[in-house]
């Protein structure tokens, strides 16, 4: 964080400071959680439904806060700044920082592919300068100004991803963020406990659009079934679109082609001109991450050369689609980090690619709402339909899309059996096999994925080469 003083703070966050001998103070750092904190931040005691950090105000001092923000007087030691909410105060500060450091901002949000997008954008815009971007999942209400106050006076570009389970939520962050160019990378069934409806969704994620201001470029997603709804969003803003699947989009894609690793090459035509692009990630669904990290690259000053050498560069993303060769015979592709229908039926087409036994390994997709069954049941279908081979399935719900597959799908009730059931059935036959494991967080699909590769998948194999040595 760039280095602020104590009275600015104050003036920012429009809090009252209880002592003028520290208005002079310098802040260089703000936490939330005091398990963090390091010497000298300024601590801010946010109130949750089941938390209040004004309770760990002394846990604050012990580890060496300078001075807290607070919504109600406390005895305590530090300087005070008095706020009627910690969390507006934190939104207040965070928007204040990236006002003054004013790097140019894209703002990114969607059902799925969100993360993605944003580390192509991230790696595009480091070839050309020093570039700010969200961690991990610091994206809802209080992650996005936690990610805004990290903002140093070198960074040249801020890559914020915004994420919502509930209307309002990317309205408030968008209007601490002020994107030079926003995005709804897609909108499909996710968080719909939240929003209600798919449409809800829509409704939602189009808030990122109020952020722009007259000058800002809003990017469209071309194929998206709510592309006209957003569009009417954004007929006062300069707009651009995007779309893998046709030429109607200012950036599309042409002569696509996969290579065995499941990464793709095509041709990126653009108002820029054109250029070859080499993904490293893999997956066909990352052409139109890459069409659009892409727009939204250039449209903050990237030259397509920087578009080509960042997207080359980019590295996989933790538990989102890596594909993992574990033997000759046997391919894990690990997508465990998140799940709902569009990244499930994506990472799909990914597996379909390869050749000999498909086996899908799904655990529940949360947050579906009434129709959670329904999705489910979707999801087998669209397997079914593209020739994967098995599903193995694990939760309440993914039953529903195991149950498509009739005798060729499995249900389990916990991991060990059915990491068992799949050494049983495939580890041992010496034949081509690709394992897509995939499902939301609360199925914690990623022990499912450590298993298998911690499998006796491949003793045979070594045995072999040892045999051949």
């Amino acid at each position: 964080m760039i280095s602020v003083s104590l009275s600015w703070i104050a003036e920012k966050v429009e809090g009252s400071l209880n002592t003028k001998s520290v208005e002079e103070l310098q802040i260089k750092g703000v936490s939330t959680d005091t398990r963090t904190l390091e010497p000298g931040d300024l601590f801010i005691a946010l109130v949750g439904p089941n938390h209040d950090a004004h309770e760990h105000l002394f846990k604050a001092l012990e580890k060496g806060a300078a001075a807290v923000i607070v919504n109600r007087l406390v005895d305590c030691p530090l300087p005070l700044i008095l706020v009627d909410d910690t969390k507006i105060a934190l939104g207040k500060l965070g928007a204040a920082v990236k006002q003054e450091v004013n790097p140019k901002t894209v703002g990114i949000t969607g059902s799925s592919g969100k993360t993605t997008v944003k580390e192509m954008v991230a790696s595009i815009l480091s070839v050309k300068g020093k570039v700010l971007f969200t961690k991990g999942n610091y994206n809802n209400d209080i992650g996005v100004p936690l990610t805004l106050l990290r903002l140093e006076k070198q960074h040249e570009y801020a890559v914020i991803e915004m994420g919502a389970n509930h209307l309002g939520e990317i309205a408030y962050t968008t209007n601490l963020v002020k994107p030079d160019v926003a995005t709804i990378v897609n909108a499909a069934a996710s968080h719909l406990e939240g929003f209600g409806s798919l449409f809800g969704v829509a409704r939602a994620k189009s808030e990122i659009f109020k952020g722009l201001g007259t000058t800002g470029t809003a990017i469209l997603n071309r194929d998206s079934q709510f592309y006209s709804f957003w569009e009417g969003k954004t007929s006062h803003l300069n707009c651009l679109t995007f779309s893998p699947e046709s030429e109607d989009g200012d950036y599309h894609a042409e002569d696509i082609a996969m290579g065995m690793d499941g990464c793709a090459e095509f041709e990126l035509v653009c108002p820029a001109g054109r250029a070859a692009i080499r993904l490293s990630i893999p997956g066909t669904h990352n052409v139109g991450n890459a069409l659009l990290a892409a727009a939204m690259s250039i449209c903050v000053g990237a030259s397509l050369e920087e578009v080509q050498l960042g997207l080359f560069n980019m590295r996989e993303v933790g538990g989102r689609l890596n594909v993992k060769q574990l033997t000759n015979q046997v391919r894990l592709l690990d997508d465990t980090y998140n799940a709902n229908v569009a990244s499930v039926n994506a990472a799909i087409d990914l597996l379909a690619t390869f050749p000999g036994n498909r086996v899908l390994v799904l655990g529940d997709m949360a947050e579906l709402g009434d129709k959670a069954s329904y999705y489910h049941e979707q999801v087998g279908e669209y397997a079914k339909s593209k020739g994967i081979t098995s599903i193995y399935s694990i939760g309440v719900l993914s039953h529903y899309a195991s149950e498509v597959f009739n005798e060729n799908g499995f249900h389990f009730d916990n991991k060990e059996s059915l990491v068992s059931m799949l050494n049983e059935n495939l580890f041992g036959e010496q034949r081509d096999i690709s394992i897509l494991v995939k499902g939301s967080r609360s199925s914690k699909m990623e022990l499912v994925a450590k298993a298998i590769e911690e499998s006796p998948v491949g003793k045979f194999e070594r045995r072999r080469e040892r045999i051949a040595c």
